[in-house]
């Protein structure tokens, strides 16, 4: 979820698409207070460099870049088992993507 400051907490266990969506207020686009996951697809998907996620590997590098070195604890994370980002970029992936908001507006 995304908090007041525009930063992103972690929901453990993540909510159904649905669940968030009927939470939000209807003037209220649900990506504003939710950072929504899905199972990444591949060459569907204009990031995709043929070997991996182009997104997940600029996102890690150039808050790397900013931040300096990923903390030595991980925070809590529902889909971390099944991210692409993680899976390539490693805590790298992790320290950056708490970052992330997208306003699709």
């Amino acid at each position: 979820m995304i908090t007041p400051a525009g930063r992103v907490a972690y929901v453990t266990p993540p909510l159904p698409a649905e669940v968030a969506l009927a939470q939000t207020d209807a003037d209220t686009p649900v990506e504003s207070r939710y950072r929504l996951a899905g199972p990444c697809v591949t060459a569907k998907c204009g990031f995709w460099t043929g070997e991996h996620c182009g997104l997940g590997e600029r996102v890690a590098a150039s808050y790397s870049d900013t931040a300096g070195p990923a903390e030595a604890d991980l925070p809590r994370c529902a889909i971390r088992r099944t991210c692409r980002w993680y899976a390539e970029q490693g805590r790298a992936a992790c320290a950056a993507c708490s970052h992330v908001v997208t306003d699709a507006r």
